[in-house]
């Protein structure tokens, strides 16, 4: 019986059918884990895509705005600002659970700043958009980079979990169920040959006792 030591007794029996009850119970549960997951899966690729976008649409901006500045300021004044002030991003990433699966979340949030700053005279207004443009894109960062470990997370527990479906529904679902039918096979054709050998020794009896 395969990876099954299948002894033909009715003790045998219940065994086998309470084994087969409960990897089948599993096996549903699983199915329905991994179809939950399908759906987390595709929803967070879709938030994904649809982020993305909006990143890439203000990085196109922001990079055409700030060589509008540059060419307005020239290279050189442009250029220094990019080291008279910045800021510190600080990065949060937690977990929240999907159907057991720990996936995560991330957000920033403007820290401290560094450096003196630039005076506002003198100055494009220009320059405070896309300041505030490239700032919102490192705050935007961790959260793409969270969504996108986010869609990994999921597709590896979606593999994983297939893979047991499989296993239990082509494997020990199988043997289990291959058991079962030679076990009771087996019990029919004994009581057949108990009920034939019953049969006749009552045919004995009752010709002994004409």
């Amino acid at each position: 019986m395969n990876d099954i030591d299948a002894n033909p007794t009715r003790m045998e029996l219940l065994n086998v059918n309470a084994k087969l009850s409960l990897a089948r119970r599993g096996h549903d549960m699983l199915k329905k884990k991994r179809d939950t997951l399908i759906s987390e899966e595709i929803a967070a690729r879709k938030e994904l895509s649809e982020f993305r976008g909006e990143v890439y649409s203000l990085l196109g901006e922001a990079y055409r705005d700030s060589k509008l500045v540059e060419m307005e300021m020239g290279s050189v004044s442009y250029g220094g600002m990019a080291f008279n002030k910045s800021g510190k991003i600080a990065v949060n990433i937690d977990y929240k659970k999907v159907v057991g699966v720990r996936v995560p979340v991330g957000s920033a949030e403007v820290g401290e700043e560094i450096g003196g700053g630039y005076s506002f005279i003198g100055t494009p207004a220009g320059l405070d958009d896309v300041v505030l443009k490239f700032r919102n894109l490192s705050l935007m960062a961790a959260r793409l980079a969270a969504l996108d470990a986010k869609v990994h997370v999921l597709g590896d527990d979606i593999r994983r979990t297939r893979r047991k479906v499989n296993a239990l529904e082509k494997v020990k679902i199988k043997n289990l169920e291959s058991a079962d039918k030679y076990i009771r096979g087996y019990l029919d054709e004994m009581e057949r040959e108990d009920y034939s050998r019953l049969k006749h020794i009552k045919e004995i009896v009752k010709g002994d006792d004409e």
